[in-house]
């Protein structure tokens, strides 16, 4: 058998060296340095659960932004944000790290479980959060639930970035429900401390969150439609600060029928205008495998909308 003898400046060597010496490879610790600070929401706390020095967790982001060619965070009060081109390396990053996994996991004896990361709103996490677990550990030994809460708004972002699988969120029309993997109706409704005696000649007391949340908008829009009057008297980022605002008799608080729950009760029909109903649905990252999550997903869905339902 003849033997070619392959010329070490061939073509697509480039200046003669290994095919693959002009393409940047991206190191994976930097990758998991960059998902870290983004799931963590800072730098420092970043540091700490890799074990390494600030300074050095600067340096990978200094790198991997030389790398990418853009910058990936913007300055801002809030914390770490993700710039546009930052948000898009971060979808990628979160895969190329699962494929890694994969592979390391699945050349060693024991098979790790695969994690789902689910998000719900806050404001159900007293009612739901439980029952989330528990049908998670119910579905699978294969999968391993983690639960994020947050504002829809902030879900939804989580889950457009990567970092969320699936997340249960509000939504103010059908319209915005293109997509979604389950949809069902959540009622709103005006709830108040018992001791509450509300004058209907003086505006109406609200307590809600400083950003707006959707049940708040959708108030403040059933209020104006009807020319009432109406006096924010009590703001928090905080669910249990809002509840707990309205349990000592600040104001109303506009929820979900179906976390209502002591000692808060349902305002009478007639004494303020009647809230429309939100709707609600399952959005899932849009790589995801969502046929093997399937079953996960009914049961999500049954565990939100048979609530709903029963408290109709």
């Amino acid at each position: 058998m003849r033997r070619v003898r392959r010329s070490k400046g061939g073509a697509g060597t480039g200046n003669g060296g290994h095919p693959l010496s002009d393409k940047m490879n991206i190191p994976t610790d930097i990758l998991r340095t960059f998902v870290a600070i983004n799931e963590l929401g800072s730098f420092t706390k970043a540091a700490h659960l890799l074990d390494v020095s600030q300074p050095a967790v600067s340096t990978h982001m200094r790198r991997l932004e030389s790398l990418v060619g853009a910058d990936l965070f913007q300055k801002s009060l809030a914390g770490v944000v993700l710039t546009e081109r930052g948000a898009d390396v971060l979808r990628h990053a979160r895969r190329m790290l699962a494929i890694n996994d994969q592979i390391v996991n699945g050349s060693g004896a024991e098979v790790q479980q695969k994690v789902v990361r689910v998000g719900i709103p806050n404001i159900y996490a007293p009612t739901m959060l439980a029952k989330i677990l528990s049908e998670g550990a119910a579905f699978s030994t294969d999968y391993r639930l983690q639960v994020r809460c947050d504002y829809s708004s902030g879900l939804l972002r989580s889950v457009s970035s990567g970092y969320l699988e699936l997340a249960a969120v509000q939504f103010v029309s059908e319209t915005e429900l293109t997509g979604v993997l389950a949809s069902w109706i959540e009622e709103l409704v005006w709830v108040k401390s018992p001791d509450l005696v509300f004058n209907s000649d003086d505006p109406v007391p609200l307590v809600g969150s400083p950003n707006l949340l959707l049940p708040d908008l959708v108030a403040l829009a059933a209020l104006e439609a009807a020319n009432r009057r109406y006096e924010i008297v009590f703001t928090a980022f905080d669910t249990l600060a809002r509840r707990a605002a309205a349990t000592a008799g600040l104001g109303y608080f506009p929820v979900p029928r179906s976390v209502v729950a002591e000692p808060l009760v349902i305002e009478a029909p007639g004494i303020l205008p009647e809230l429309p109903h939100v709707n609600m649905g399952i959005v899932a990252r849009d790589d995801l495998d969502t046929a093997a999550l399937a079953p996960l997903i009914a049961r999500i869905e049954n565990i939100f909308s048979m609530r709903a339902r029963g408290a109709s």
